[in-house]
């Protein structure tokens, strides 16, 4: 009873200091914001405006947000088991291309066939390309974050060389491919958005990644390897096998946010896919310490902070990267918070 008890209140602290630390960086830009001239209440106006004013914005807010938990959730899978995956760019851009292929060049299938068939192959091409790294690292012990940094900067090229020659469509001024078929749309939920029936994959998905790990061997055997492979190898965790699946299933992650933006929101593939978001997931996996849950509250903050950048620009002229610079607050603060609770918690017992 005592040993379930402080589990609690360890959950509880670890909860507390990392509500508290994000809102005291929030608190930190506000002042930031003050001493440059900004009112918080006009602050607190515009960020709204263009958040939550319309349908449209909160629309466009939750579609950035179902990215950013998908690119996160691809390096978070992995980081449990050990393995470093800063490849989600490179996966991201080709699910979107290989969902893109498949999307445009396969005719004659009704919608729900021919969705089903590009969402696999894009979380398909994301996995093919997270398991380069990762065979690369498990049979040669090559450092997977150089490899996986190289992945990404490779899928550019092959990409960009492939939507610039072979792919690109006809007549278009810009390095892109030919519009999917209309039976490989996914369905606007608000009109003029980015937000696409993909928000119920992400949600399906979401719950399914959950599920793995809380309630199975697979959740179990990623945390144990991240935490002490040895021990892991001595309880008879096949951690070879277990790292290979977690970049699997963590490319095939990245594979799905680049699909969902091709299928869902541009109906084609663009050059520069993503726009380098998938380092805005290894951080959020790092904030997050891998959870689930705290992925996806900080991947609504960071969508928030993103989209408010534009009203907080156009009504009170605050320059788009104080977004970055408040992104980075959080991020310093975050990861510091341990220190930072320590210090309150000897304060407090202390008076």
């Amino acid at each position: 009873m005592k040993a379930t008890n402080k589990i609690r209140r360890t959950i509880f602290q670890q909860g507390l200091s990392f509500i508290s630390t994000i809102a005291l960086a929030l608190l930190l830009g506000f002042v930031m914001l003050w001493l440059n001239g900004s009112a918080p209440k006009d602050v607190l106006a515009a960020a709204g405006s263009s958040t939550f004013a319309s349908p449209f914005r909160f629309a466009n807010m939750i579609s950035r947000m179902l990215t950013i938990v998908l690119v996160s959730l691809a390096a978070a899978i992995p980081f449990k088991a050990g393995v470093w995956n800063i490849g989600g760019d490179g996966q991201l851009a080709m699910g979107g291309f290989f969902s893109a292929m498949v999307g445009v060049y396969v005719t004659s299938l009704p919608p729900v066939l021919h969705i089903g068939l590009a969402v696999l192959a894009g979380m398909a091409g994301g996995a093919l390309w997270a398991a380069i790294p990762a065979y690369v690292r498990l049979k040669f012990k090559a450092n997977e974050i150089v490899t996986t940094i190289m992945m990404n900067y490779l899928a550019a090229l092959v990409t960009g060389y492939l939507v610039n020659y072979p792919f690109r469509a006809p007549g278009s001024a810009n390095a892109e491919t030919s519009l999917v078929q209309e039976s490989a749309i996914l369905s606007q939920m608000v009109p003029l958005s980015n937000l696409s029936t993909g928000l119920y994959i992400v949600i399906a998905t979401f719950i399914l990644i959950c599920f793995l790990d809380w309630k199975t061997s697979w959740g179990y055997e990623w945390r144990v390897l991240g935490s002490n492979d040895e021990f892991a190898r001595y309880g008879g965790v096949k951690d070879n096998r277990m790292r290979f699946l977690s970049m699997l299933i963590g490319g095939a992650l990245a594979g799905l946010a680049g699909t969902i933006l091709v299928l869902g929101s541009y109906h084609k593939f663009i050059l520069n896919l993503g726009g380098g978001i998938g380092f805005t997931g290894v951080l959020i996996a790092i904030i997050a310490a891998n959870s689930p849950i705290l992925i996806l509250i900080v991947s609504a903050i960071f969508a928030i902070l993103s989209n408010s950048t534009v009203g907080l620009e156009a009504r009170l002229g605050i320059a788009t990267e104080f977004s970055s610079i408040l992104q980075s607050v959080i991020i310093l603060l975050v990861i510091t918070r341990s220190n930072i609770w320590a210090g309150i918690t000897k304060l407090v017992k202390r008076r």
